[in-house]
C-alpha cells in the first residue's frame, strides 16, 4: 500500500495546530541547472500550491509532491560537485545507530585546505567582512585557475561518500550528493564566539565536516597555545558529566574530516590545542566545579587569538534511475525536515503538515518536539473565552508530545525544560480547575526535566558553546519548583548557581587577581551620611574614562539607537518614555575597538579603584570584598531625555527607586551638566541615594565631571533623579565576582544576589513557604534592610481575625523584624511607615483578642508610633522633592495616627492628625479616588467621635 493511501486515516486521529522555533536558511547554489534554487522553489510553490485559502485543506499527495518536488531541487543545487559514482556495500555495520565517523587522515591536501583558506579571506576582505561570524558558498570561490577543485572532488568520490555510507543505515539503491557547501569563518577579534556555527541540526541526511585550519593571530600573552577546529555533538553530552570535552570530537588537524547524520545538532568549535589536557589538569586541581574554570576560560581566549574557517558539506540522496528529470519521491529524513520547514508558512492546519512529518519519521524526534511546543503556547494563551479544560488538554498533549521527545533524545535540554515547563503549567492549571493542590509528587517530575536539562545546559556554558541566558532561565524555574516543594536547602544552591551565571555572563574582562601592574586609578571619597559610609565619588585629573573613550561610546551608542529606529535596544522590561537603554555587551559585539578599549579601563581602573576604595569599608564594616575575580554582572548606556518625558506627561526621564544587580554599582558621567555646560548640557538628573535624606545634605548626586563616577553597594536603594531638560547620557556598569577557583569552605560569594533572588522569589510562594524564605534570605544578607522590611510585611499580613497564640507571636515579630529594618536603612520611607502601622495593628489586635497585658505601655506606644510616623511623613517628603518619591499613602498615615490617638484618648492630637488627612489627600491630587471617599467619611467619623468625647470630657470637669 502507498503511504499516501494510508495518511488520511492515521492524519484524521490528530488535532492540528502548531506554532515552532524558526529553522536556519538551506543554503544551496545554482551552477549547472536551469531549475529553481530550493529557496525560490519553496516560496514560489508556497505562493502557488501552499499558501492557499486557509479554510482549504490541501491534499496530502499534494503536500507531498511540493516537498518532493523541492527536495528534486535540492540534489541538483551543487551539480559543479560530482555525485557518488556507485554504492560500494558496507561491511560491519554497527548494531547501534552510529553518531559520527571520523577519517584517520586528512582527506584535502595541505596545499588544498591553504587554498581555500585564502581564497575565503580574500573574499570576505574584498567586502569588509573580516571580522564577526561569516560564511560563503564553495561555488563563489571557484575559479578556473582554482586547482584544488580537483582534490576536493576526489575527497568526495574516495572518502566523504564512503564515509558517509558507514553513518548511513537506510537507502541502499540511492546514490548520495551534495545539496550545499558552505565555508563557515569565525574567531580571531576581542569577544569572539568560540563557536563558528550555531547550535543546530543541518537539512540533508548527512553533514561532513571538513577542518580548514586557522589564521593565527598575534597574542604574545598565547604564544604556547595553537588554536584548533573542533566540532561539538549534542548526542555525547551523555558521556560529559564528568568531562565536557568528551562532547567535542577534536581538536581536528586541517583537512580532517568527520561525517555525521544531519539530524544531529552540532557546532563548530575553536578550541586549544592542549584542550583535554587542560580539562585533565583543572580535574585534578579541583577547578572544575563552577560554571567558570580553566577550560572555559581556555577555550574563550583562543578563540580571540585566531580565525577558524571550515567546510560543511549536505548530502542527501537522489534519483538512481535513467530519467534524471523525474521527481521521486524524497527520502523519509527529507520529507520530515522539508514538512517542518514549511509548516512556518501555514496558519491553522499547521499541525496536518508536522503530524504528516511525524508519521514519515518517526525516528526524529523534533516533530515531537515542535508538536509539543505547539500544544505548550496553546495552553498559554491570554485569551479568557479558552476554557482551562481546553488548556488543560492541550497541556497534556504538549506533556506527550515531549516526553516522547525526550525518550529519543535525552541530551537536547530544549526538551526537557519544554517538559518541564509544560509539567508544571499542568499543575497550575488543575488548581485553578480546583482539581487539586500542587502536589509534591507532581512538583518533583518538573523538578527532575529542569535539573536535567540545566546539566545539560551547564556544559554547553562551560564549553563557551552558548552564553548564560538559557541557563539562568531554567535555574530559575527549577529553584521556584523547589521552594514550593519547601525543598529550601536545594533551591538555595541552585540560586547560587543562577548567581553564578551572572558573573559569567558578560564577555567583557574580568579581574586578573593575579596582575601586579601597578594601576593610576582615579582619587576617590567617600560621602557619609552621619557616620555611615554610602558611596564614593572620583575626583582629580585622572578620570575613568578620557574624553576619546567617552566619544567611542557614546557614538556606538548613537549608532545603534538610529539602527533600531526607535524599537527597544535593552533586555530590561520596565521602559520609561524619555529613557533609552543599550547593554554595553551589545555593543562590543560589533565593534571590537570599543570592547578592547573597556577591557582595558576595567583592568587598569574600575576593578583596582573598587578593590581600593571598599578595602575594610562594608556596609557597616560586616560585608567584605569577595575572594573570587571581580567581573561584569551588566553593563547599560542609559540617556535620559528630559525634554521627550516632559512632552509626555512626566516630571522629567528618570528611574525609580531600586536596588541593583551584582555586588557593586559604577556609574559613569558621559556629559556635563547645564551648569558646568550652558549650551550643550542637560538640566537636573543626577542619582538620587535614599540614605543621604536622614540629614539635611543634598540627596541627588551626580559625578564631578564627564568621564568621572559614583560607586556603591547594589543594595544602597537609590533612584535615577529627573532629568527635567536636555539628554544626560551616563554608563552604569554593575559588578560582581566569580566564584574562587579552588573552593573555599567559609566564603559565600552569592550571598547577597542569592538573597535579592530568594526574597523575590518568596513573593510567589504560599504564605507560610513565603516567610520561610524570606527568613532565609535575611540569614543570607542580614546586613540588607530589604530583607527585614519584607518579612516584616509579610509576617503582619496574616489572618487578624485569628486569636491563636502563633498569630500574635508573629505579628510581634512583624514588629521587631521591621525595627530592624528601620535601624539597619534610618533613611527608609517605607521602613518607618509600616512600622507605624504596625504598632496600631498590634494594639487593634491585642485588645480585640484580650491580651492588653502583653502591650507595651500605651506612652511608649504612642511615642513610638508618632516618632516613626512622621519620620515616614519627613522621608516621604525629601524623596517627593528630588522626583523619587515612593508612593506612600500619607493620608492613610495621619488617619492611623488619628485613630490611635483617639483609642488613647488624647483627642488634641487626634485632631492634630485627623484635620490633616482631606489637605494631604488634595495634595497628592487623590480627592478623587474611590478609596479617598472612604477614608475622608472614616475621618469625619472619628472627628465626630473626638468632638463628642471632648465634649462629654468639659461637662464632667464642668460639673
Amino acid at each position: 500500500m502507498m503511504l499516501s493511501s494510508v495518511l488520511p486515516l492515521l492524519l484524521s486521529q490528530v488535532l492540528c495546530c502548531y506554532s515552532f522555533a524558526p529553522f536556519r536558511p538551506i543554503r544551496v547554489g545554482v551552477a549547472g541547472t536551469t531549475r529553481p534554487t530550493l529557496l525560490l522553489s519553496a516560496n514560489e510553490r508556497t505562493n502557488d500550491v501552499l499558501d492557499t485559502d486557509e479554510k482549504k485543506q490541501l491534499s496530502f499527495a499534494s503536500i507531498l509532491k511540493v516537498v518532493d518536488e523541492s527536495h528534486y531541487d535540492a540534489t541538483q543545487a551543487c551539480a559543479y560537485l560530482p555525485d557518488e559514482k556507485h554504492i560500494e556495500a558496507i561491511n560491519g555495520v554497527d548494531a547501534q545507530p552510529v553518531i559520527y565517523k571520523s577519517h584517520p587522515v586528512p582527506v584535502l591536501k595541505e596545499e588544498t585546505v591553504d587554498s581555500i583558506r585564502s581564497a575565503a579571506r580574500n573574499y570576505f576582505e574584498e567586502r569588509g567582512e573580516n571580522w564577526g561570524l561569516v560564511d560563503v558558498a564553495l561555488e563563489e570561490l571557484v575559479s578556473e585557475t582554482s586547482d584544488w577543485k580537483q582534490d576536493v572532488d576526489d575527497a568526495l568520490t574516495e572518502a566523504i561518500y564512503p564515509l558517509s555510507r558507514s553513518v548511513m543505515r537506510d537507502h541502499p539503491n540511492s546514490l548520495l550528493t551534495v545539496t550545499s557547501a558552505t565555508v563557515f569563518v569565525g574567531g580571531g577579534y576581542p569577544g569572539a564566539k568560540v563557536t563558528t556555527t550555531t547550535l543546530e541540526r543541518d537539512s540533508g541526511m548527512i553533514t561532513a565536516h571538513i577542518d580548514l585550519g586557522t589564521d593565527n593571530i598575534c597574542d604574545e600573552t598565547n604564544q604556547q597555545r595553537k588554536a584548533m577546529g573542533g566540532l561539538f555533538l549534542e548526542s555525547l553530552v551523555g558521556d560529559a558529566t564528568g568531562d565536557a570535552t568528551s562532547a567535542v570530537v577534536g581538536p581536528l588537524t586541517p583537512g580532517q574530516l568527520v561525517v555525521h547524520r544531519s539530524m544531529e545538532r552540532t557546532a563548530v568549535m575553536i578550541l586549544p590545542s592542549d584542550l583535554h589536557a587542560i580539562e585533565a589538569a583543572s580535574k585534578q586541581q579541583n577547578k572544575q566545579s563552577g560554571l567558570d574554570n580553566p577550560t572555559r576560560r581556555e577555550i574563550l581566549k583562543t578563540a580571540e587569538t585566531a580565525r577558524h574557517y571550515c567546510l560543511r558539506l549536505t548530502l542527501t540522496v537522489k534519483n538512481n534511475m535513467m530519467d534524471t528529470t523525474k521527481a521521486i519521491e524524497a527520502p523519509a529524513e527529507e520529507r520530515s525536515y522539508r514538512l517542518r520547514s514549511f509548516s512556518r508558512l501555514r496558519g491553522h492546519d499547521r499541525a496536518r503538515f508536522l503530524t504528516l512529518a511525524g508519521i514519515i519519521d518517526v525516528d526524529d524526534y523534533e516533530n515531537h518536539l515542535w508538536l509539543g511546543f505547539h500544544y505548550s503556547n496553546s495552553a498559554q494563551t491570554e485569551n479568557e473565552e479558552v476554557e482551562i479544560s481546553q488548556r488543560l488538554s492541550d497541556t497534556n498533549k504538549a506533556i506527550f508530545h515531549l516526553q516522547k521527545a525526550a525518550e529519543q533524545c535525552p541530551t537536547d535540554a530544549r526538551v526537557l525544560f519544554q517538559l518541564g515547563s509544560a509539567l508544571g503549567m499542568r499543575n497550575n492549571l488543575m488548581h485553578r480547575a480546583g482539581e487539586g493542590s500542587e502536589q509534591h509528587a507532581d512538583l518533583a517530575e518538573v523538578a527532575d526535566a529542569l535539573k536535567h536539562s540545566s546539566q545539560i545546559e551547564s556544559i554547553l556554558v562551560k564549553l563557551g558553546i552558548h552564553e548564560i541566558h538559557d541557563l539562568a532561565i531554567c535555574l530559575n524555574g527549577l529553584a521556584s519548583t523547589l521552594c514550593k516543594m519547601g525543598d529550601f536547602d536545594n533551591a538555595i544552591d541552585v540560586i547560587s548557581r543562577w548567581g553564578e551565571c551572572g558573573s559569567i555572563r558578560s564577555s567583557l574582562e574580568f579581574e586578573d587577581l593575579a596582575s601586579n601592574e601597578p594601576q593610576n586609578i582615579p582619587e576617590w571619597e567617600w560621602i557619609k551620611a552621619g557616620d555611615r559610609d554610602i558611596a564614593i565619588t572620583t575626583f582629580g585629573e585622572t578620570a575613568v574614562f578620557d574624553e576619546d573613550d567617552i566619544s567611542l561610546i557614546r557614538a556606538a551608542a548613537d549608532k545603534r539607537f538610529a539602527q533600531a529606529n526607535g524599537a527597544q535596544t535593552s533586555r530590561y522590561t520596565m521602559q520609561y518614555i524619555g529613557n533609552r537603554e543599550v547593554h554595553l555587551d551589545d555593543l562590543c559585539k560589533s565593534d571590537p575597538a570599543l570592547k578592547e578599549r573597556m577591557d582595558n579601563i576595567l583592568k587598569n581602573k574600575i576593578y583596582p579603584l573598587v578593590r581600593e576604595a571598599f578595602k575594610d569599608h562594608g556596609s557597616n564594616g560586616d560585608n567584605h570584598l569577595p575572594l573570587g575575580a571581580l567581573s561584569v554582572y551588566d553593563s547599560i548606556f542609559v540617556r535620559y531625555d528630559g525634554d521627550v518625558a516632559r512632552k509626555a506627561g512626566r516630571i522629567g526621564a528618570s528611574q525609580p527607586l531600586h536596588q541593583d544587580g551584582g555586588m557593586y554599582s559604577v556609574n559613569i558621567a558621559l556629559n556635563a551638566h547645564r551648569h558646568d555646560d550652558p549650551v550643550n548640557g542637560f538640566t537636573g538628573g543626577g542619582t538620587f541615594i535614599e540614605a543621604l535624606s536622614i540629614g539635611d545634605d543634598e540627596t541627588v548626586r551626580r559625578p564631578v565631571a564627564p568621564g568621572h563616577a559614583l560607586l556603591h553597594r547594589t543594595t544602597q536603594r537609590h533612584a535615577g533623579a529627573p532629568t527635567v531638560g536636555g539628554i544626560r547620557d551616563i554608563l552604569v556598569i554593575f559588578l560582581t565576582a566569580r566564584r574562587p577557583e579552588t573552593p573555599v569552605s567559609n566564603e559565600y560569594t552569592y550571598g547577597i544576589e542569592t538573597a535579592m533572588r530568594l526574597q523575590t522569589m518568596a513573593k510567589e510562594l504560599p504564605r507560610d513557604q513565603c516567610i520561610r524564605a524570606l527568613e532565609l534570605a535575611r540569614s543570607l544578607d542580614p546586613m540588607n534592610s530589604e530583607m527585614s522590611y519584607w518579612l516584616g510585611l509579610h509576617l503582619l499580613q496574616g489572618d487578624a481575625d485569628d486569636p491563636a497564640d502563633e498569630r500574635w507571636e508573629e505579628i510581634c515579630r512583624g514588629i521587631e523584624t521591621l525595627e530592624a529594618a528601620v535601624e539597619l536603612n534610618p533613611a527608609d520611607a517605607r521602613a518607618h511607615y509600616h512600622l507605624g502601622m504596625a504598632i496600631s495593628s498590634r494594639h487593634k489586635y491585642a485588645m480585640r483578642t484580650k491580651r492588653a497585658h502583653l502591650l507595651p505601655p500605651a506612652a511608649d506606644a504612642a511615642h513610638r508610633m508618632i516618632e516613626v510616623f512622621e519620620e515616614a511623613i519627613r522621608l516621604e517628603k525629601r524623596c517627593e522633592e528630588a522626583g523619587c518619591k515612593n508612593g506612600l499613602n500619607v493620608a492613610a498615615g495621619y488617619l492611623t495616627l488619628g485613630e490611635f490617638m483617639a483609642r488613647l484618648r488624647n483627642f488634641d492630637k487626634a485632631f492634630k492628625y485627623l484635620s490633616q488627612v482631606e489637605g494631604t489627600l488634595s495634595n497628592a491630587g487623590d480627592l478623587d479616588k474611590p478609596w479617598a471617599g472612604d477614608m475622608l467619611e472614616e475621618m469625619n467619623r472619628m472627628i465626630s467621635y473626638c468632638e463628642t468625647e471632648t465634649a462629654k470630657l468639659s461637662e464632667g470637669a464642668i460639673v
